[in-house]
């Protein structure tokens, strides 16, 4: 079983590319919070396309899976440039996200398939937060018509995605990847947890999943908040790739990766989103 490096904006350290096996996950998402704004063609020529393409140079030939920007509406809604407000969500978790929000605001995913493919038309992309096969039939579609080269992935995150994932292929996924974080929560009924070794429902739905993808000749990767145990239970369930979050590296592969610059990038990225949501709530009430 392969391992990979998840990034969320950081820059894939060159020590990497010798020791994994490419980049299973850019979290667009990240790269925008950073900067405080929403894609677009503007942000996304600036932003977006250099960092792949630098990312991509990084890999050295390895693998690059890029996924669509995927943000709750509390969080699209305190970026510079987004489509609309939209406030009266009662669960944002569950809510307009993922490919629903990209077929309600197309024009911010057709400028981030115009940027992938700018960076590099050979990356592979994933469609994040499916939950039909309609979504992905509207997805390869706009992503045939702007740029042909690109290899198309699907998020499994939902129950549905899970259950219809022969009809996902068959709408045009060439690569699944599990995201456990929202899986998890959907299945078990409870709250994210970082680094928690593997539930039942979830070992059984990483081993529905593999028994569609390989009976389908369709490579299954497992990404989110990993554990030792669960990367274990992934290799011996015949999972392809496990994906690991960069900032992550040290706490499951030891003291040699402690060094890795931006390690808090991540936690940095997220401390400026909850500000930022925390201070346009205050003057919404004000």
């Amino acid at each position: 079983m392969r391992i990979s490096v998840a990034l969320s904006g950081e820059r894939l350290d060159s020590r990497l590319a010798g020791k994994f096996a490419g980049v299973g996950l850019v979290r667009g998402e990240y790269v925008f919070r950073r900067a405080g704004r929403y894609p677009g063609t503007e942000s996304v020529r600036e932003l977006l396309t250099p960092y792949l393409h630098e990312v991509v140079d990084q890999a050295a030939g390895q693998p690059v899976w890029y996924r669509f920007t995927e943000v709750t509406t509390i969080e699209a809604n305190v970026l510079a440039g987004v489509e609309e407000v939209v406030d009266d969500e009662t669960f944002p978790l569950l809510g307009m996200r993922g490919i629903r929000r990209a077929r309600r605001f197309p024009e911010h995913f057709r400028a981030e398939i115009t940027g992938v493919a700018a960076a590099d038309d050979g990356l592979g992309v994933l469609l994040p937060f499916v939950t039909d096969p309609e979504e992905v039939e509207w997805a390869v579609a706009e992503i045939r018509e702007r740029a042909a080269g690109l290899r198309i992935g699907s998020m499994i995150e939902t129950p549905s995605a899970l259950l219809q994932l022969d009809r996902l292929i068959d709408a045009g996924v060439q690569h699944a990847l599990i995201g456990v974080n929202d899986l998890s929560s959907l299945v078990d009924a409870r709250l994210r947890a970082r680094g928690v070794a593997p539930t039942g429902g979830v070992m059984s739905a990483i081993t529905l999943a593999r028994k569609v993808t390989e009976r389908r000749g369709v490579e299954l990767s497992v990404a989110g908040y990993l554990s030792a145990e669960l990367i274990d239970a992934c290799r011996t369930a015949g999972v392809d790739e496990c994906v690991v979050h960069y900032h992550d590296l040290p706490r499951l592969f030891g003291a040699e990766w402690a060094d890795l610059p931006e390690l808090e990038l991540l936690t940095e990225i997220k401390a400026k989103t909850q500000g930022d949501i925390a201070e346009r709530r205050r003057t919404v009430t004000a």
